[in-house]
């Protein structure tokens, strides 16, 4: 199947939806980032990032290594959250201050730089705040990612690593898997990359797989 087949999962989440998009450590998410970003622009869906601890510039760094085109990925908006590396078009900047972060403060940001058509929104690099943060920080960061469900001015990708999570906070993913409406799963191998819909709020996609090689990722 080429990677247009991805549209069938893509193209059919909701707004107001959070998306858990898990993945292992050596399945390259930014493959499916990129792709991501190229439905949208077929279909003239805006995209806006959430860059966690400059977890961008290395999916676009990784990108570039494999030959595939990132300009377009360096003019889509970025909001920064943590990390020190200027890098793509930085529309906004959340500090993590002291292991905690205002969400307030991010919400004044996204508020003031979402566009009105409605927003697709990957949110990169997660775990590293799981990582970080303390407890009592980690269990607010569920907390307030659940009280953006249903907000229908976006639709949003958590990108998470699963490895990472499932050695530091275990018990935490299944909460997350809980508290998005979809959950994806993102896996590579045998030359092959897949992306399966465990979970779904539109039963459509529910237990769809779509399989693709590099090379149709490279004609995307």
């Amino acid at each position: 199947m080429t990677c247009h087949g991805i549209d069938k999962i893509l193209l059919k989440i909701r707004p107001g939806e959070t998306v858990l998009v898990e993945y292992s450590a050596v399945s390259s998410p930014e493959l499916l980032l990129y792709l991501m970003c190229r439905r949208c622009e077929n279909v003239e869906s805006p995209v806006l990032i959430d860059d966690i601890s400059d977890t961008f510039s290395e999916y676009v760094i990784r990108l570039e290594l494999m030959g595939l085109d990132t300009e377009p990925l360096m003019e889509i908006p970025v909001i920064k959250i943590g990390g020190n590396r200027e890098f793509g078009n930085v529309v906004g900047r959340v500090e993590v201050d002291k292991y905690s972060l205002d969400f307030k403060y991010y919400g004044k940001i996204y508020d003031k730089v979402v566009p009105e058509k409605v927003v697709c929104n990957p949110v990169l690099g997660i775990h590293k705040l799981f990582v970080a943060l303390e407890r009592q920080e980690v269990i607010r960061l569920v907390r307030n990612i659940s009280t953006f469900v249903g907000r229908k001015s976006r639709f949003a990708f958590y990108f998470i690593n699963r490895d990472v999570m499932e050695r530091k906070n275990p018990e935490l993913l299944p909460l997350l898997e809980e508290t998005a409406s979809t959950v994806l799963q993102w896996e590579a191998g045998k030359g092959k990359y897949r992306l399966r819909a465990l979970k779904a709020a539109n039963d459509e996609i529910l237990g769809s797989v779509v399989s693709m090689s590099f090379k149709d990722i490279l004609g995307a």
